[in-house]
């Protein structure tokens, strides 16, 4: 046998063995978040949310950026600023509360006010299908619905001239939960254009809050909104789908 004496050579390749091993080191987590309080010495207001339309408490809240170590919040890096929030959809709006309720009765006061105009134009020319299409749309935008379905019945050459009419109003009495009349004008409305995607498509919707509801239904109108192109149709397609084999 042979041996072979560990000599200078040895050294060097456990030198290089040393300076290869991983160093131990640490890792440090840096960023910032937004924390949003309550605002002291603040109280809600109820009115209609911008970003939902419905009634609902406005919150005062305040809104900062802090610097953050692993997720922590450490120290402020931004100043402090005030800000609104919807209790029901949870929109934030980067205004004080009460500059908010001012711009929304301000943008109530625009509506009605254009919502006259529109009726006005109306008794000018009781068949103008588009602008009958326009008030009701309005006045659903204002959660004003008996306003729009009285507005419907003050003008019925222009409602039953228009396919579109006939739908506005559908998904008014559809908003009301009244689905045996919202069926009735989208079946309406159907009549005239069978194509109608829009029609179909909350026909389905209609079919399935009816009380009992008729997946069935659903069914057929929402692919034929979907043939159609109409948007949330394949959506529409599924929920009634599961909603037949929960039957």
């Amino acid at each position: 046998m042979f041996s072979f004496p560990i000599g200078i050579g040895g050294v060097k390749l456990a030198a290089v063995h040393r300076r290869l091993r991983p160093r131990r080191g640490f890792i440090f987590l840096l960023g910032s978040r937004a924390i949003v309080s309550d605002e002291p010495g603040s109280e809600a207001i109820v009115a209609r949310c911008p970003r939902c339309n419905q009634e609902s408490e406005l919150v005062p809240k305040r809104y900062r950026n802090w610097f953050t170590l692993f997720f922590i919040p450490l120290f402020p890096v931004s100043g402090s600023k005030r800000i609104t929030q919807c209790s029901k959809c949870g929109a934030r709006f980067p205004i004080p509360v009460e500059e908010l309720r001012n711009r929304v009765a301000q943008a109530d006061g625009q509506q009605n006010q254009q919502a006259i105009a529109l009726y006005n134009s109306l008794r000018a020319s009781p068949v103008n299908s588009i602008t009958l299409n326009q008030l009701l749309g309005l006045y659903a935008s204002m959660k004003e619905y008996d306003q729009a379905i009285s507005a419907a019945a003050d003008f019925p050459q222009a409602l039953h001239a228009s396919e579109q009419c006939m739908t506005t109003l559908g998904r008014v009495y559809l908003a009301q939960h009244n689905s045996a009349e919202a069926l009735k004008w989208f079946d309406a409305a159907i009549e005239r254009n069978p194509e109608l995607g829009e029609a179909q498509y909350f026909k389905g919707v209609a079919h399935l809050m009816s009380v009992p509801p008729d997946p069935t239904r659903a069914i057929a109108a929402a692919r034929t909104a979907r043939k159609a192109g109409y948007p949330n149709a394949d959506a529409l397609v599924r929920q009634a789908e599961e909603k037949a084999r929960e039957t």
